[in-house]
């Protein structure tokens, strides 16, 4: 699914373009193509002579019938527009061969299996397109297989400049046989993919039989009509039962010759006589006749296998496999030059359309993005001045609160220092004098302080309260006698006293 939606991408950006098959007879001209998820085909009839063998009598009669043929697809209609094409020339005699190289490098490869190609050419090369294709590789033997074609130069550019004339660009060209084989290895039903078939086709030009391997063409011997038609055109069947069983049995003699595989069965191909040829083949072999039918979901009649193996080019299974192509230098040149115009046709319009999109866009964005800084903006002015005023207010709660709690710190510092002095100066000269102190009370700096102790002597006693006298920290001190009490060695007392106004 993700393959289909990028070659629709592709198709559409014009990187890559649909290629349709079209099959060229004397007798007829056949189109196929896949559009809408389904295969159509439009086909024409050409009269008698417009075409001999594939060669081109009347030019101007043939570009008017593939004008006609192009008109029937509805995405090709229109001067301007034209059609990609992988043609097949069933009237044209294409020579085709087989050989064996040993293995070896790829840069010898190449310049080897030309060096062949050259050698097996059955016309002057220069008069000749050539293509070649690799079958397999035999691991046993040490050797690879490489399929060649060829045919006449001429055919070939007469047939592509009719075709470009009516708006038809070849992409390839093939012979008949060629798609035919391909229809047979991608869409076939009953067939082994790696199986050895006799391949028979019966139709309006002839008999052609085929010998495929592993799904590639490896010989073709083709048995016109002309062989066993009388003066009138006339094909007797008892002939035409007697040229098959003949053909079979050369056929199957040449491949028993070059193959130690056996022949896995006769697939059989007829627009006509298909009673008469299955007749004709079991008079030779019991080997099994297979109807060459396709798949399930495939509906092509018989006739149109031949167009419909050249739009399967357009479809391959593995992009690095390499086809035989005869379409020529000239051909494919003009292929790529319509594919660049159309290209460039199709980014003429549309950069300027994505340029004008972009300003738009640009010019949408600017004006937004303004409006949506002034909305800031006059948004974050309001809430910085409601910030600030609730920021200044907090700040000065906190002050003040601040202040507050220092004020309260040194009020109560300055009260611990002071109280700390008056207890340890008096502690200090009730020790001086042999006193334990054992309570000190007193409610503010104007008040008396009261102080109670025990002593071993009276005597002891009078000296404490001398001292205190004495003390300049002190203003007066009140010792009453009823104060002093005695026994068992001991002597308790308390009095007051006051602070000097000097103090602590």
């Amino acid at each position: 699914m993700i393959k289909i939606y990028f070659q629709k991408l592709l198709s559409f950006f014009r990187i890559r373009s649909r290629v349709d098959g079209l099959e060229v007879s004397d007798q007829a001209v056949r189109l196929i193509y896949f559009e809408k998820k389904a295969w159509h085909k439009e086909g024409i009839r050409l009269p008698p002579g417009v075409l001999e063998n594939g060669k081109i009598k009347d030019q101007e009669v043939f570009v008017t019938a593939l004008r006609e043929l192009k008109s029937r697809v509805p995405s090709a209609r229109g001067k301007n527009k034209k059609l990609n094409i992988f043609v097949a020339l069933s009237s044209v005699n294409m020579y085709s061969q087989v050989f064996t190289l040993p293995f070896m490098e790829e840069k010898d490869l190449g310049k080897a299996i030309s060096l062949n190609v050259q050698m097996v050419s059955p016309v002057d090369i220069n008069h000749a397109y050539f293509s070649w294709q690799m079958l397999g590789r035999d691991e046993k033997n040490l050797r690879s297989e490489i399929a060649a074609a060829f045919t006449d130069k001429t055919v070939v550019d007469e047939m592509a400049q009719a075709l470009y004339s009516a708006g038809f660009i070849t992409v390839g060209i093939e012979s008949r046989a060629l798609a035919l084989v391909r229809t047979l290895r991608k869409k076939g039903a009953g067939v082994d993919p790696e199986g050895s078939y006799i391949v028979i086709d019966i139709d309006n030009s002839g008999t052609d039989f085929l010998i495929v391997r592993k799904g590639n063409l490896y010989f073709e011997y083709a048995n016109p009509w002309t062989d066993i038609t009388d003066d009138k055109g006339t094909a007797a069947v008892d002939k035409f039962e007697e040229m098959l069983s003949t053909n079979v049995r050369q056929v199957l003699n040449f491949y028993s010759q070059h193959w130690p595989e056996p022949v896995t069965g006769i697939v059989l191909s007829a627009v006509a006589y298909r009673a008469q040829a299955e007749e004709g083949i079991r008079s030779y072999t019991t080997l099994p006749i297979i109807p060459f039918t396709l798949a399930e979901e495939t509906q092509i009649p018989t006739e149109w296998f031949v167009a419909f193996g050249c739009a399967l080019h357009a479809f391959p299974t593995d992009p690095k496999d390499k086809e035989i192509n005869l379409a020529g230098s000239g051909a494919m040149d003009t292929f790529h030059e319509e594919r660049i115009t159309d290209f460039l046709t199709l980014w003429r319009v549309l950069v300027p359309a994505v340029l004008v999109l972009l300003l738009l866009v640009y010019a949408l964005a600017g004006n937004f993005l303004s409006a949506t800084q002034a909305d800031i903006e006059s948004s974050s002015v309001f809430i910085q001045q409601q910030g600030e005023t609730a920021q200044i207010t907090a700040l000065e709660a906190s002050s003040t609160a601040f202040n507050q709690t220092v004020a309260l710190i040194e009020n109560a510092e300055s009260r611990v220092s002071r109280n700390d002095l008056i207890v340890a100066d008096i502690n200090a000269v009730a020790a001086a004098n042999g006193i334990t102190i054992t309570h000190i009370s007193f409610q503010a700096a104007s008040s008396p302080i009261l102080i109670a102790g025990i002593a071993s002597a009276e005597t002891q006693i009078a000296a404490f309260r001398g001292a205190i006298q004495n003390d300049p920290h002190f203003a007066s001190v009140n010792l009453p006698l009823l104060n002093i009490q005695g026994g068992n060695g001991s002597y308790t007392f308390s009095m007051t006293v006051t602070l000097s106004p000097a103090g602590f």
